[in-house]
């Protein structure tokens, strides 16, 4: 005898084995024992929450030998005749392909006939969406008045497909995605009555996978036992879905969190290789980051969300910062639009780490430069700024005057933001951010400048080879902009690079003002967006220490503690 597979060996026989739609189970036990049945449902939901079995369910009970009653008896004639599949008067037709009118037609001559055996006919179109227009024109009228032995119950993924004028004249039920709660405690019934050896992780994973429907859950079930040997593991049901692990995945989090950017590469690399699709591996991602956001603001033990993860989720969850770990979610939901329009997913998933990796830096940056700040008086502190406050003609910027003979104000010439952003190249930019962490590359020199240029977040590129870099720092923001660092960094990078670029160097704050002004314009169809002129200059330190003739010593210290640490004296 040919093996039946889990779903259709335990697929519900009556309403009490239906998991998940108590909403709907209820309405019909309640109104089958009342004798209240309608002639025409609508059944709408996802896939494998239990439209069809529930609407078999519906045409046993009407036509039981103990009608009316609230649940089929599954031992008389009728319900042992509609449980085979051959009964004459309960009509189960595939909408996908008999969607003509000629079909329809066809059922409307013959529902006009009596049933052969019980008290009703009962017609199930399954996925009638896929009904020509034609079709649906010839139903209606039968639908709307048919003869009182005939039930239409009609069940489909896509309402929104179905005529208004097909959907009045039906009782329409929405079926709902089942809990992971609920799957589980249905497939732990299954692999008991089985007697399946499977890990309860496993069961979890399965549940996890299944996105709500418990057709999905149980085939999965029957492909992990036929792919494992003895006991259905964890690891066996990740292999034949493709997904990853909580494991893996903490392990990359964490990863990430120590900003090991080569160790993430490398691992990510590692699961690609072994067949993990990129889409799907950041998807997994972009759910464990969720379940890491929840489980910290949440700050509670959900039965729903955090029994279903190790002590090491939770203990990482309490360490991470909620708006972080917000902005990465952000990030990788960006990576994976980007992804689907591409044959490179693999790029835009590495591409989203090493941004992920520099929120995390710049994160950092801005701690050490609040610590800093506290534990010393740096020399802007000691800059009096005189900044007289006039009307503004045509927009130019505020004079500032200093009495501090070592600083200096830079202004920032708006055309050069605009240049860039009307002309940017997202080829270019995309190339020099998977990039532009070689700039350390193998040689030391120059780390603390390579540093600087690590710190800024590429924001625009132009097909000029202008870069518009932003700090969240702004105290590195002005280094960079010192006469000897500005112009070490300018041939850093046609060292790395092989191009000369322009840098144009932004504190943040100003950054996001400029490029909000540029999109407001941009969404009111400007084609040439202008901008205001900036007019707060950054502040410069002048007569810096020349960086092409410091001793290897003095580099290694300032690759270290940062040079407002490091004070070289003759």
């Amino acid at each position: 005898m040919s093996y039946k597979t889990l779903y259709r060996t335990y697929r519900p026989q009556n309403f009490y084995d239906v998991v998940g739609q108590e909403h709907i189970t209820r309405t019909f036990k309640n109104a089958l024992l009342k004798n209240k049945v309608s002639h025409a449902y609508l059944f709408t939901g996802p896939r494998g929450t239990g439209k069809t079995s529930i609407a078999k369910i519906i045409a046993k009970a009407v036509n039981c030998e103990k009608a009316p009653t609230s649940e089929p008896c599954n031992v008389c004639k009728s319900c042992i005749s509609i449980n085979s599949g051959f009964d004459n008067d309960v009509f189960e037709i595939d909408a996908a392909s008999n969607n003509g009118v000629d079909e329809i037609r066809e059922i409307r001559d013959k529902v006009k006939y009596a049933p052969s055996m019980g008290r009703f006919k009962v017609y199930i179109i399954d996925e009638v969406h896929m009904l020509s227009t034609g079709a649906f024109n010839a139903l209606l009228k039968t639908l709307e008045e048919p003869p009182k032995h005939v039930i239409f119950i009609l069940a489909t993924t896509e309402p929104h497909k179905i005529p208004a004028t097909i959907i009045s004249r039906c009782q329409r039920f929405d079926f709902k995605s089942i809990s992971i709660k609920d799957i589980i405690y249905r497939i732990k019934h299954v692999v008991k009555e089985e007697n399946i050896k499977i890990e309860d992780r496993a069961i979890i994973t399965i549940a996890k996978n299944a996105q709500g429907g418990m057709r999905d859950a149980l085939s999965l079930l029957d492909q992990a036992i036929s792919f494992s040997d003895d006991v259905v593991t964890e690891e066996n049901v990740h292999e034949i879905t493709g997904t990853v692990s909580e494991e893996k995945l903490y392990t990359i989090v964490e990863s990430v969190v120590s900003n090991n950017t080569h160790q993430v590469i490398e691992y990510i690399d590692v699961l690609i290789s072994s067949g993990k699709e990129p889409l799907r591996l950041l998807e997994n991602l972009i759910y464990y980051y969720r379940d890491l956001f929840l489980i910290k603001k949440m700050n509670i033990i959900d039965e729903q969300l955090v029994m279903y993860h190790s002590e090491d989720t939770k203990t990482l969850a309490k360490d991470l910062n909620e708006k972080n770990i917000s902005q990465i979610i952000s990030i990788l939901n960006n990576a994976q639009y980007e992804m689907r329009k591409t044959n490179y997913p693999r790029v835009f998933i590495e591409l989203a780490i090493f941004e992920i990796v520099s929120l995390n830096k710049n994160k950092i940056e801005i701690e050490k430069a609040q610590i800093l700040q506290i534990k010393k008086n740096i020399d802007f502190e000691e800059v009096k700024v005189d900044i007289k406050q006039e009307n503004v003609v045509n927009e130019k910027p505020v004079e500032v005057k200093t009495n501090h003979d070592n600083v200096e104000a830079k202004y920032i010439d708006i055309n050069d933001i605009e240049e860039v952003l009307n002309n940017g190249n997202k080829e270019k930019k995309l190339n020099l951010m998977l990039q532009w962490n070689s700039i350390y590359g193998s040689d030391i020199s120059f780390t603390n400048i390579k540093q600087i240029l690590i710190d800024g977040t590429i924001e625009a590129v132009s097909k000029s080879n202008k870069i518009i870099l932003s700090y969240e720092v702004e105290s590195i923001c002005a280094r960079l902009y010192e006469s000897d660092i500005f112009t070490k960094a300018t041939e850093i990078l046609e060292e790395v690079f092989h191009e000369k670029f322009t840098i144009i160097a932004l504190p943040k704050r100003i950054w996001n003002e400029k490029k909000e002004e540029f999109t407001e314009q941009y969404r009111n169809k400007v084609k040439q967006p202008k901008l205001t002129p900036i007019t707060e200059p950054i502040l410069v330190k002048k007569n810096n220490n020349k960086y092409e003739f410091e001793p290897e010593l003095v580099k290694e210290a300032i690759s270290l503690f940062g040079e407002d640490i490091v004070k070289i004296t003759n």
